[in-house]
C-alpha cells in the first residue's frame, strides 16, 4: 500500500511530507498525515505494512425543527482541511476491544513518529502522545459512515474543551486502497479486522436490493427536518455519492485516544456523581449544537486523562464515543436552540431505555 493510491486518492492529501517535516501544531486532529499500521495485513501468510494517508470528513446537513426557515450559518460546516507535511505515525496493531454497526475497534501501540513515510524519526514529537491508541476499522461498506463520524470530531475542537475533555482526542480518519498489494483476487489479501473468528470475511459490497440506498445516513434528504442551507460542502463531497467497490476495497480507519471501560448500570448504582457527569456530558454535546442520537451505555466510556471541562469547571470522568448516527442543529437559530436545549437530556435517555434506568435524570442533584 506504499504505492500511489488509486481508486482512493481522491480522498487523502495531495501533498506528501519532505524531509524538512515542520513540527510543532496544537491539536491531535492536525498533529499526522499518514499512517503505517503493522499486523493489519497479510498475504500469503507474510505480514504486509499497511500505509495509509488522511482523509477528508463528509459533513452533514443541518437538522431543524423549522423546515421552512433558513439558517445563516454558511460558514463552519465545512471539512477540516487536510493536515500537509505533517509527521507520519506508526502503530502496531493489538487486541480487538469490540465491534459494532460499522466496524472493529482494536488498540495499537505506538511504534514511532517520522517525518514521512520510511523516513527518520522526529526528535521533537508535535504533541505529547500515548503510548496506546485506539483504531476503528470500517466495514468495507460503510466508509461513509465513518467519514461522518470524523466529521463531528472536527466539530468538536480540542482548542474549545471538547476533545479530550468531551470526547476522546482524535487523530484523524485514514483510508488506503487494498488492490496495490494484492492480485486481483481478493481473498488474497487479509485485512485482520474483516475476517471474522471461523475465518468468514465480512461482506465487501451491498446486497443488489440494498446498493441504491447503500450506507445511509440520518440527513440523506433534505426533507422535513434536514436543509443544506445553500451549503454545497456535503454535496461536493466525494463521500456523498461514494459506493463500496468490491474489486478495489476501501480501507478506513479512524484514530482515537484510549479510554477505558463502559459506563454500566452498575456504575450507576454505586457511583452517584457519574449521573450528573453524564448528564454534563450531555448538555457539552448541546453547547456545540450537537445531538449524538445513540446515546447508550457502551457509547459512554472512562476517561483516562484528567483534563478540566471549561464548561462545567472540573474533569469529567467519562467521554462520549460513537457519532457515525448523530445530528447537528444551528446555534443561531433561536426557536432550535430553545427545543434542542431543554430536551436533549430527556430524550437521549427515554430513546435507550433499556440501557439507562427511567429515574436517571430524576436521580441528578441540582
Amino acid at each position: 500500500m506504499a504505492n500511489t493510491l488509486s481508486a482512493a486518492a481522491q480522498f487523502k492529501s495531495s501533498s506528501q511530507p519532505n524531509e524538512e517535516c515542520r513540527i510543532g501544531f496544537e491539536t491531535a486532529l492536525l498533529a499526522f498525515s499518514s499512517m503505517t499500521i503493522y499486523g493489519l495485513a497479510s498475504c500469503e501468510g507474510k505480514q504486509v505494512p499497511c500505509v495509509l494517508h488522511r482523509s477528508t470528513s463528509f459533513p452533514s446537513r443541518r437538522t431543524t425543527t423549522v423546515c421552512k426557515v433558513m439558517c445563516d450559518e454558511i460558514e463552519g460546516w465545512d471539512s477540516m482541511p487536510l493536515p500537509v507535511e505533517k509527521p507520519h505515525l506508526e502503530l502496531e496493531l493489538g487486541e480487538c476491544l469490540g465491534d459494532g454497526r460499522i466496524g472493529f475497534v482494536y488498540v495499537a501501540r505506538v511504534v514511532a513518529v517520522l517525518n514521512r513515510p520510511d523516513g527518520a524519526p522526529v526528535s521533537n514529537p508535535p504533541l505529547e502522545l500515548s503510548t496506546e491508541l485506539v483504531v476503528k476499522f470500517v466495514r468495507p461498506t460503510n466508509c461513509r459512515s465513518l467519514a461522518r463520524e470524523t466529521w463531528f470530531y472536527e466539530h468538536l475542537p480540542e482548542a474549545e474543551g471538547f476533545q479530550g475533555a468531551v470526547v476522546p482526542l482524535c487523530y484523524g480518519f485514514f483510508t488506503a486502497s487494498t488492490t496495490p498489494v494484492q492480485p486481483r483476487k481478493p481473498a488474497s489479501l487479509e485485512i485482520r479486522p474483516w475476517i471474522g473468528p471461523y475465518g468468514e470475511h465480512v461482506p465487501l459490497d451491498f446486497s443488489e436490493g440494498q446498493r441504491k440506498y447503500g450506507d445511509e445516513l440520518p440527513d440523506e434528504y433534505p426533507c422535513g427536518m434536514y436543509s443544506d442551507d445553500a451549503r454545497t460542502c456535503r454535496t461536493e463531497s466525494p463521500w456523498c455519492e461514494w459506493r463500496p467497490d468490491p474489486e478495489n476495497p476501501l480501507l478506513g480507519v479512524l484514530v482515537l485516544e484510549k479510554l477505558g471501560e463502559t459506563y454500566s448500570c452498575d456504575v450507576y448504582d454505586t457511583d452517584q456523581k457519574s449521573r450528573k457527569d453524564v448528564a454534563d456530558l450531555i448538555d457539552d454535546l448541546s453547547a456545540a449544537g450537537i445531538k449524538h442520537h445513540d446515546f447508550k451505555c457502551n457509547n459512554v466510556a472512562r476517561a483516562l486523562a484528567h483534563v478540566v471541562c471549561p464548561r462545567h469547571g472540573y474533569a469529567h470522568g467519562w467521554r462520549i464515543i460513537d457519532f457515525d448516527r448523530s445530528e447537528r442543529w444551528g446555534k443561531t437559530m433561536a426557536f432550535d436552540e430553545e427545543y434542542f436545549l431543554p430536551i436533549n437530556r430527556m430524550e437521549y435517555i427515554e430513546d435507550n431505555y433499556n440501557d439507562f434506568p427511567g429515574s436517571f435524570w430524576t436521580s441528578i442533584a441540582y
